[in-house]
């Protein structure tokens, strides 16, 4: 083939365009479609990202509208299950119902908390141990024996049945016979649990970030 005829000036000029595109796309084209797609893909990443934490978000607004009404439970819960035995604290409480049925504090004749145990009878001197962690609730008995009317014995069972602090009676012995000799011994259980963790309480490290 002739290279100075027309044909053959066209078929090289043809040629050297290809040539010239294949190699724009070999050296600039392909790498800025292989970024254009990678950016396009962390575009994506980003709106997942996003979306995931708009559900969170809303789920933590929810759950901040609700805050007042857990703390409140998680309050009431503490007082019928104290973090401690809180001796000092049921003496207080028990004199109390005592005094509001009209026993006075003298008619208590006894008052006997064990140490709080998890597990076995406390009753039968169990050595004491810590709660776990877990929110296991630790047992401790509590023997109280009172003297007085048989009316103001009453009114006594249903203090104590409305103290803040939760007793479980399992037992109630009467002895005596006269309207103001009556001796009544009551046993049963309270508990001590590991204080519940305030939900505002959050590890900032635990937040999901934007970023």
């Amino acid at each position: 083939m002739q290279l100075h005829t027309p044909r053959a000036t066209t078929i090289i000029g043809v040629a050297s365009l290809l040539l010239i595109a294949a190699v724009s796309w070999i050296v600039v084209i392909g790498p800025e479609m292989s970024r254009l797609s990678a950016v396009r893909t962390q575009i994506q990443d980003t709106r997942d990202q996003n979306a995931l934490l708009q559900v969170q978000l809303a789920r933590l607004v929810k759950q901040s509208k609700d805050l007042d009404d857990v703390r409140g439970t998680a309050e009431a819960l503490a007082a019928k299950f104290p973090p401690t035995a809180d001796q000092p604290g049921l003496f207080e409480a028990v004199t109390e119902a005592a005094v509001d049925a009209g026993i006075g504090a003298d008619g208590i004749t006894t008052l006997a908390p064990s140490p709080p145990v998890t597990g076995g009878d406390p009753a039968a001197g169990v050595a004491a141990q810590q709660p776990t962690k877990g929110g296991q609730l630790a047992r401790q008995a509590v023997s109280i024996s009172i003297e007085g009317s048989y009316q103001k014995t009453l009114r006594l069972l249903d203090n104590l049945e409305q103290m803040s602090r939760a007793y479980l009676v399992t037992s109630v012995s009467l002895n005596g016979g006269a309207e103001d000799g009556f001796t009544t011994t009551l046993t049963g259980d309270m508990f001590v649990m590991p204080p519940l963790t305030d939900p505002g309480d959050v590890d900032q490290d635990a937040v999901p970030s934007a970023g």
